[in-house]
């Protein structure tokens, strides 16, 4: 009797045991996304960090979400516009002046880029003012120094990079797993640049583009905990002495797999955000380009072809046979509009899910406005719902 209680006991101990799980991730929010247009390329993200659950460690984050590409050893500064003169923060109401009336008017604040040492895009500095209705008011910029603080390990003599165009990576999910891929792109970039002087020019968007695919799948049986955007201006069209020339935007799984597309998004979200962009810059190709709205309607089973697909026929280009992308991989639109809705469907997105809100950021590379041969940098901050 006593060996049958005795057994029966550790019978049920044993089964109401749990191994304690370990888990080197945690989902921190975040969503990213990136528009290519005709002459500009604009990053956006939020500035919510929340714990993996309803809990929320920052309203202000942006560390780790959007940062440049750029090597260690190039003055991000040369490419912002906050060297300009008089060229200080405002207000902008951007909204498209074809849309009707009614449409809410998104009111932001512009100011220039500014980048920290460690390549992050600057939160900017804001007082926000609760007064029935939500208004912001600028603190005073500081300028961004002519040079910015590099380890005693780069080399100091080494040529400054004149034709450098701003490339951006956009990365959510585990904020530390977002730190380390930053710290580690850029040490690769560093090292490329030093083992390899090219003078004058730098690194494309596509090898970047190539480099971070490398990394990512590199740590394919261990990967990095983060869904990233690369936004850059094309430097092979640049470089071709074109005034406006396309952005380029790539999007990535957490292993490595991209794809050049025109409208990404990556990170919490990405399933409401993705349809919403598509769906705001298919009505503002179609406004812009009338001819386009009679070859969708045209199809023999009646249903509507997406404005954005190039049809298979007119994939493949060149003699060697070569194939573009299956869809379009600039919008037809301003940047003022892109700005609109990237900012409309954000705010949408963040009335539906958790770990969206607080603030968006979204900084636009302009090769439009060119000063010094180099493209006007802007930073434009919206205000999204705090749960």
């Amino acid at each position: 009797m006593t060996l049958s209680f005795a057994f029966i006991t550790s019978t049920l101990l044993i089964s109401t045991a749990t191994a304690q799980k370990f888990d080197p991730y945690q989902l921190n929010g975040g969503l990213v996304a990136a528009v290519a247009g005709k002459d500009y390329v604009l990053i956006a993200s939020d500035t919510r960090l929340t714990d993996g659950g309803y809990g929320i460690n920052s309203r202000r984050y942006l560390s780790g979400r959007i940062w440049s590409a750029s090597s260690s050893s190039t003055s991000l500064s040369d490419v912002s516009s906050s060297n300009t003169p008089n060229h200080s923060p405002s207000v902008t109401s951007t909204s498209p002046s074809s849309t009707s009336t009614t449409q809410q008017q998104l009111t932001s604040r512009r100011f220039p880029a500014e980048w920290e040492p460690d390549g992050s895009l600057v939160m900017p500095s804001i007082n926000i003012l609760d007064s029935g209705v939500q208004t912001r008011k600028m603190a005073q910029i500081e300028s961004v120094p002519d040079t910015i603080p590099t380890s005693p390990s780069h080399f100091p003599n080494r040529l400054p990079q004149t034709n450098n165009m701003p490339i951006m990576i956009g990365s959510a999910g585990c904020a530390s797993d977002c730190e380390s891929l930053k710290r580690r792109v850029r040490l690769e970039l560093d090292a490329l640049e030093y083992s390899f002087p090219t003078g004058s020019s730098s690194l494309g968007v596509q090898s970047v583009a190539n480099l971070l695919q490398q990394i990512l799948y590199g740590r394919r049986g261990f990967p990095y905990y983060s869904f990233c955007v690369v936004a850059g201006i094309d430097q092979q069209q640049h470089q071709q002495g074109r005034h406006g020339t396309p952005g380029a935007v790539y999007v990535y799984d957490a292993i490595g797999s991209f794809e050049r597309v025109a409208v990404a998004s990556a990170g919490t979200g990405r399933e409401l955000l993705q349809p919403i962009l598509d769906r705001l810059f298919s009505e503002t190709q179609l406004r812009n380009n009338p001819a386009g709205e009679h070859a969708v309607e045209c199809r023999d089973d009646g249903m509507r072809r997406d404005i954005m697909a190039v049809t298979a026929g007119n994939q493949r280009m060149g003699v060697a046979g070569s194939l573009r992308p299956p869809v379009e991989t600039t919008v037809n639109c301003s940047w003022e509009e892109a700005v609109n809705n990237v900012a409309r469907a954000y705010r949408s997105v963040a009335e539906r899910e958790i770990s969206v809100g607080d603030e968006i950021v979204i900084c636009v590379v302009n090769t439009s406005e060119m000063r010094d041969g180099r493209p006007v940098v802007d930073v434009f901050n919206y205000p999204l719902k705090r749960h």
